[in-house]
């Protein structure tokens, strides 16, 4: 093969694959969507705020709704009004139940004020809204505190057994309670007193003799022996020491 013969081998070999090649980039454009094209159109429309003002007249007109006659009332969805408030950290063993009760408010109005969907739910550590009622907030100091109007029930259960040994303190008045430095006691044996605990009317607190985790209707004595006795005499004062409500442990108790 003479040289010209090769020279034209190869501008044939590089006009077929330049023509390729443009083909290939046509093609490739043709195929492109137009910018036009990549405009999706919204499906959402937009955000209206109607504000319903006593006019006489036109009706009032907004985008993409037509006309509304002026006197048709705006229906307007208004947050929970949550008043006094103040944070729980759940414990060991509370629910939301017992912490309702505790703070005298019921287990809905906490899920509305918490923003909860399964009333079972309640996890160590998680901070809770909790409602300040209006005796609570009208108390000095934030607290509803002294002698309530019409007592508090002590309830003796499992005396003698100190893996079941308990005293219920339950206010039954129409008052809150705090019994911070109040003291239960037995004639002539050992005395518990209690921390930071609010009684809200209708709520409870249990006393165990034995050891546990302290939680929102629970407090634990650490007693290695059992407190109560037939016939032994609980009492509890306050935190001056003035007698409030004292029960003799019946036999069968």
């Amino acid at each position: 093969m003479n040289r010209r013969l090769l020279v034209f081998f190869i501008l044939v070999n590089a006009f077929v694959s330049l023509t390729i090649a443009l083909t290939v980039v046509w093609i490739a454009e043709q195929r492109r969507p137009r910018p036009e094209e990549l405009v999706v159109p919204s499906t959402t429309a937009p955000a209206v705020i109607l504000v319903a003002t006593p006019t006489s007249g036109d009706a009032q007109t907004t985008p993409g709704n037509g006309s509304l006659p002026s006197d048709t009332p705006t229906e307007v969805t208004a947050p929970p009004e949550t008043g006094e408030t103040e944070i729980y950290v759940v414990e060991r063993g509370d629910s939301l139940s017992a912490i309702a009760a505790r703070f005298g408010v019921t287990p809905s109005r906490l899920l509305e004020i918490n923003d909860l969907a399964d009333p079972n739910l309640v996890y160590v550590g998680q901070r809770l809204i909790i409602p300040v009622s209006q005796q609570q907030a009208d108390a000095p100091g934030g607290s509803a505190v002294g002698l309530p109007q019409q007592g508090l029930q002590l309830r003796i259960q499992n005396a003698g057994d100190l893996a079941a040994e308990s005293v219920q303190v339950v206010n039954d008045s129409n008052g809150a309670v705090d019994l911070q430095g109040w003291t239960l006691s037995s004639d002539g044996g050992p005395l518990y007193t209690f921390g930071s605990v609010l009684l809200f009317p209708g709520s409870w607190i249990w006393l165990h003799t034995g050891s546990g985790q302290d939680n929102s209707i629970n407090r634990y004595w650490g007693q290695t022996e059992t407190v109560w006795q037939s016939g032994s005499t609980v009492v509890l004062r306050d935190a001056s020491g003035e007698l409030i409500a004292q029960s003799t442990v019946a036999a069968s108790e």
